[in-house]
Parts: structure tokens; sequence; C-alpha cells
């Protein structure tokens, strides 16, 4: 292989491991690099407005398909803009890498401008930050950070000082390594062992999280021998059937209440892929299996009674086929009626109509038209709990910020998804406040010619901290926000622009919409009433405090 500068060395070894996209802000420290980038064959630059999206593309690819996002900035501002990206990638356990620009190596240290300890500045929010000044170094930073990405699951940074991208790289790319993403495995008398107390489980029930996405089918055949309901954590929404007899919902503050009650009559919870625990909606005594790729997530939020480490889609059918065959018909019957009883409590807050529209109506209405295959991105607000409660699902996938829980992570993960699935429907689901963070970006849609249709619930207020406030007896004002027509402002931008002001129009709007092949937003003038959820959360966190302050009497 001919010698190559530093720039198209790191191109190439990119390539090798299989990226595809670098999503990023050009910048003066990385212009060599993004030359490179451009004059490869296989490797494709997307360009942002602000590099907090860029990071936020690169969290939401690996999360949907686990393969290594790449986000690029420059210097300075550059790098502190990726912050809030890379932290979700942290949370979420994505492995992400983070290539910046630096200045000179001779103005490392100084009073230079966009000097910057990126090292110090990142120690918190990667695995591992290197820092580039010789060729010499380069193979080894970058191949340290492709490694512990892939085989660790988290973000890794790599810098580089804006006078090495022409150094003179000899070393060949390394190639890639299949085993890096080799899963721990329990032994055989482990996984003996935690099927001995599922056999005994009476009133089993299960706990679904982002770890069964791509084992819903699996996780279905397991749950209908083992006669075992299924509550299911936001991101794993739509990996079984909603309309299952057996998937009773969500959990915690936005879930279902057959959820919550289902867990204080079972004897034996199953948490398969889930690191969701919301303490306040479980009961304090529950027989707990966990079962997980990840080691340390076992146990991580609450003790469990037994663990169980490997891929998922290995352990489920080994417990699927160890269950003995036996009918709980009680229990049956009892999360029929459950769920029964579920549906119909909640079924005024979607039959509604009217202007502004109630915001579940507008949920359900997305329940309706949506293709079964489509990828949701979930941005954070009053509109995702909403969803949690009341959306079913079919088979679609749902994308969020799960742990870090940022506001303006829809549009950017609408974005990566739909140019890593060009043919599937793609839906950005963001209240107006979220939006506001990160609607510059929907130019990127148009540039891209990405047909993503991005569903704003216009409320007019930070819907959460609204009820949340008003519940205090607060003065809610201080959450009202100043919106723009974003029908208008989408079609500014070269894309298609909607206005529902009614619950007449909206099934129809939609429909249209969903039906066009260019980038979209649909504003919803929604209501703003306090999310039932909070109400029954603010209560058992009342019941909670006067029990701890009776304790102390």
């Amino acid at each position: 292989m001919p010698p190559m500068t530093v720039a198209e060395w790191v191109a190439e070894q990119l390539a090798v491991w299989g990226v595809k996209y670098l999503y990023g802000v050009p910048g003066d420290a990385i212009l060599p690099f993004l030359e490179a980038v451009n004059r490869h064959p296989t490797l494709r630059f997307i360009g942002v407005n602000h590099e907090a999206t860029a990071a936020f593309m690169a969290s939401a690819q690996a999360k949907l398909q686990g393969t290594l996002g790449v986000c690029l900035a420059t210097s300075g501002p550059g790098v502190a803009n990726l912050v809030n990206g890379l932290l979700d990638a942290k949370k979420d356990r994505a492995p992400v890498l983070a290539i910046t620009g630096q200045v000179e190596s001779y103005n490392l240290g100084t009073k230079h401008k966009q000097s910057l300890d990126q090292n110090l500045l990142l120690a918190t929010v990667v695995g591992c930050s290197g820092l580039v000044t010789t060729a010499e170094a380069c193979n080894d930073q970058m191949v340290k950070a492709l490694r512990s990405a892939i085989a660790q699951g988290q973000p890794m940074h790599v810098a580089f000082t804006k006078d090495v991208w022409y150094q003179t790289v000899e070393q060949p790319v390394r190639l890639p390594e299949p085993y890096l993403q080799t899963l721990p495995q329990s032994p055989a008398g482990v996984i003996e062992q935690a099927l001995s107390f599922l056999n005994e489980a009476e009133r089993p029930a299960i706990l679904a999280g982002r770890g069964i996405s791509r084992h819903g089918p699996l996780l279905l055949e397991l749950a209908e021998k083992w006669q075992s309901g299924i509550a299911l954590t936001m991101p794993a929404k739509g990996a079984v059937p909603g309309d299952h007899p057996l998937v009773l919902g969500g959990l915690g503050e936005g879930g279902s209440e057959a959820v919550t009650k289902m867990l204080a009559e079972a004897d034996l919870l199953l948490i398969a892929g889930a690191t969701w625990w919301p303490e306040l909606y479980l009961p304090d005594q529950l027989k707990i299996i966990q079962v997980d790729a990840v080691p340390e997530n076992i146990g991580g939020q609450i003790p469990v009674n037994f663990g169980v480490v490997g891929d998922l889609g290995v352990l489920l059918p080994r417990f699927r086929d160890g269950l003995a065959v036996k009918d709980k018909p009680a229990w049956r019957n009892r999360l029929q009626e459950l769920k029964t009883a579920w549906l119909k409590k909640i079924e005024p807050e979607w039959t509604g109509a009217g202007s502004p529209i109630p915001p579940g109506l507008v949920i359900k209405a997305v329940e309706k038209v949506i293709a079964p295959d489509a990828i949701i991105c979930l941005d954070v607000g009053d509109h995702a709990v909403w969803f949690n409660r009341l959306f079913a699902g079919a088979s679609q996938q749902v994308l969020v910020s799960g742990n870090w829980r940022s506001m303006g992570f829809a549009l950017p993960a609408a974005l990566s998804a739909q140019l890593a699935f060009p043919s599937r429907q793609v839906v950005a689901l963001i209240g107006d406040g979220g939006f506001a963070q990160s609607l510059a970006d929907f130019t990127t849609a148009v540039r891209e010619k990405l047909p993503v249709k991005v569903l704003v619930l216009k409320n007019h207020y930070l819907g959460m901290e609204k009820g949340q406030m008003e519940l205090m007896g607060l003065d809610y004002e201080v959450t009202r926000i100043t919106v723009p027509d974003f029908a208008g402002f989408a079609r500014l931008c070269g894309g298609l622009g909607y206005k529902v002001e009614s619950s007449g129009h909206l099934e129809a709007t939609l429909r249209e919409a969903f039906a066009n092949q260019q980038p979209s937003i649909v504003e919803i003038e929604t209501a703003a009433p306090v999310f039932p959820g909070r109400i029954d959360k603010q209560e058992k966190e009342q019941a909670s405090m006067e029990r701890s302050l009776s304790a102390w009497v």
C-alpha cells in the first residue's frame, strides 16, 4: 500500500471498519480530513447545521443498527457542541467515534484561539479520549478508539492537531475484528438454574427493554408458552404487537395501570434487555430474574434474585424450549381483565375531538395511519409520555434518548434513520419546545432529499414543566414558549408544510403527509392538559414521603 497522509489513512481506516456516513460541521481544523472523506469512494460526509445534531445522528445510527456512528467537529466550540449527543450515546451504550480537529501542536496549551484541553472537557463524556500530534501516533490512537467503541458500546474520541493531517503514514490500516462484538455467555448450569425459577412461577411477568428490539417474535413465543404478561419500556414499543392479549403496555409515569397492577400481583418478574426501573411503580417484594447481554446491567438499578448474561437471541429460545408446559388459566384471565379495564379507562383520552386537539387523539391517529415497519423517533416532552401511555404499536422501531433524555434528539435521529433505511417510513414525533432546539436541521433533510415526516405537537408550552407547576400550585406561565409557524418554515426551507387545527382534519392530513416522498412538517395544534400519569406520580410520591416521615416519628 502506497504511503498516505494522516487524513487519507483515517478515512480508509473508517471505511475498512464499515463506516458509510460521517456527520458533522466543517471547520478549519478538519478541512484536510473532509477533503479525504469526499475523495473516498465509499464514505459520505453529511454536513449539518449544529454539531449536536451530528452527535445525535451518530448515536441514533448506532442504537438503530448496532454499527459504529461517526461525528466530526472542529476545535474549540465545535467540540463543545458535541457533548450533548455524545452523552446520549454514553448513557444508552451506543458505539460512537468523535473525530475532532485541534489547534496546531505548537499552540497546544497556549492562549491561541479555540485552544482547549479536549481530553479534559470530554473526560466524563467518552470512554477514552486521544490526541494525535504526530503520524506515528495515528495508528495506535485510532485503533484503540475503534476497538473500544465496538467492544464496550461507548463513545470514544480522537483529536488531530491541525498540522498533522498532511503528514505521511507508513503503517497499513488495521482490519476489523469481528470477535470484538462477541457477547459474554453464562454457562449452561446458570441457564438451567434460571429455568427452575421460571418453571416454579404461577403468576409470571416480563419487563422487556431495548435489548429485545430485534427479538420480538422470540419474546412473544416465550411469553405465550409461559403465559406471562409483558410490560414494555418505551424503546421496546413495537417489538411485540400491542394488541396481543399478553402485552399490557408501558411502565412508569407514562405507562399502563394494568402493568403496575400486574407487577403487584406477579410472583416472578423476568427482566429482558431493560434497565428502566421506576421504583414508585413496582412492589418492594418481587422475585426478579434479569437477563442481559451486558453483565453490569444485571442488578444495576436494584438487587435481583438471579441473573443470566448472554445474547438474548440465544437465551430466549433456551428459556422457551426449557419451560414446562403448565396451564395458568386464572392468571391468563386476570391479565386479560387488567388489560380490558385499562383500555376502557383510557378510551376517553383518545376519542375526544375539537380544537385544540387532545394529545391522546393525536397519538391514536398516528397509530392508525403509520406504516407497520416505520421508525419512530421520539423527542423528550409531554408528547412522549402520551405516546407511551396510548401507542400500542405493531412492528415499528422506536428511537429515544433513553437515559440522557435530551430535547432536540428526534429530528437528528430521523435524519440518520432515513439515511440508513431510505425505503422505510421515518417519523419524528416532537413537541414544539423540543423542535425549537433542532429545527435548523430540517434544511439538512431538504438538501439530502430525506422524506422524513416531522409531527410537531404545538401547545405553546413546555408541557411537562407546565403540568408539574400546575399541580404544585405555581405560576406556570414561565413555561410558555414563543414558536414560529412550523408549516410555513417547512415551505421556506423547500419542504412541505401542513397545519392541523381541528380534529376533523387530523387523520386525512396525516395520510396525505405520509403518502408524499418529500421532507414534511405537520404542525398540530394541541391542548396541554396535565398528564394523568403525572397526577398519579405525584400521589405516589406524596404517599412515599408520608411513609418515610412516619418511620421517623
